[in-house]
């Protein structure tokens, strides 16, 4: 059975884990995302969340990490990020 969910507009983030380590574009990286980080064996992929109407964060996308854009991340960031691969 289908559900139809209200997500808050704007509140839609993308996060990249980078060898089992979630990151940010800023600020903290939400529990959803580092259990994504934990259980998912890949070496680099990322994570979209949202937030729902009543405030519940929902996990949206898992991609390989070779997304369209960036979203929110500054170029500076996500250079940095990949700079941290071992």
């Amino acid at each position: 059975m289908r559900r139809r969910e209200e997500y808050l507009e704007e509140s839609e983030r993308r996060y990249f884990v980078l060898q089992g380590q979630a990151h940010a574009s800023e600020g903290e990286v939400p529990e959803l995302v580092s259990e994504c980080a934990r259980v998912i064996d890949s070496p680099f992929f990322s994570v979209d969340v949202v937030l729902r109407s009543d405030g519940v964060l929902r996990l949206v996308e898992l991609g390989d990490g070779q997304v369209s854009d960036r979203k929110e991340w500054s170029a500076q960031r996500f250079a940095w990020l990949l700079s941290q691969a071992k």
